[in-house]
């Protein structure tokens, strides 16, 4: 009897499958019984590392680092840096020279309204009434320049930078309104108001930069923001008036009429 031509082939698959039934099936280590050990140590507080990834499988990975709970204690803790301001002396002594400067600087505006009353053949007396005009009137935005706090120590801050950049702003227009305003409406007046307006407000901006520099340069010679402040602003405010004048008195002309 011949036997089939498929009937090999058959049986080597038959063959091949029976072998693979009969042998034992490979038994997975779970990754928990690799780690028992090892969190069972941790538990009991004992420092370990922790592998990732089973040691059998072939696979290197590295280890978490350790930290030492006695050395994390002992650490000294860092203090945050916090900058401090220099503490500055509210009784800090004037020197003379210093004085001579502060009085020498005082005699500037005082120069100023003699000046105008030169220019345009203005009384003395109305030349210092419209200085002072424009000095009154440019502090009220003047006083912003002029607010950076005593315990500063020359530090700027944004508010500062604020406050100083409106009040450089505002402050010549305003000062320049207050020494026309009282020129024309007071006394005798111009004889070309649109243009002494002009000059008024060209002088006091030329005075509000004069008297910014001059009260940076003496606030340095006295060494102390709080000593003899007041005088720095007025003596800022006094170059602010003065220059008002003494363009609205060269840009205007002089006085239209001479009251009796």
């Amino acid at each position: 009897m011949r036997l089939p031509a498929f009937l090999p082939s058959c049986l080597a698959s038959v063959a091949l499958l029976a072998a693979v039934l009969v042998a034992p099936p490979a038994r997975a280590r779970p990754l928990l019984d690799v780690h028992e050990g090892t969190l069972a140590a941790r538990d009991r507080g004992i420092p370990v590392a922790l592998h990732l990834l089973p040691a059998d499988m072939g696979v290197e990975s590295p280890s978490l680092p350790v930290i030492d709970p006695a050395l994390e204690a002992e650490a000294p803790e860092m203090e945050p840096h916090v900058s401090t301001r220099p503490n500055l002396k509210a009784d800090a002594p004037v020197t003379t020279g210093a004085w001579v400067m502060y009085g020498t600087s005082a005699l500037v505006p005082l120069g100023g309204i003699y000046g105008a009353s030169r220019l345009g053949g203005e009384r003395l007396w109305v030349t210092g009434l419209e200085t002072v005009a424009g000095s009154v009137v440019g502090s009220v935005p003047g006083s912003m320049l002029f607010l950076q706090p005593a315990n500063a120590g020359g530090r700027w801050t944004e508010l500062d930078v604020a406050a100083f950049g409106v009040g450089l702003v505002l402050t010549p227009p305003v000062a320049a309104l207050g020494t026309w305003g009282l020129g024309e409406l007071a006394f005798d007046g111009s004889r070309e108001r649109g243009r002494a307006f002009l000059g008024a407000l060209g002088g006091a901006a030329a005075g509000t930069l004069l008297g910014v520099v001059m009260h940076g340069a003496l606030e340095e010679v006295v060494g102390n923001t709080d000593t003899l402040m007041a005088l720095r602003k007025y003596i800022a405010l006094g170059f602010i008036g003065s220059g008002a004048t003494l363009g609205y008195q060269w840009a205007g002309g002089g006085p239209r009429q001479r009251s009796r």
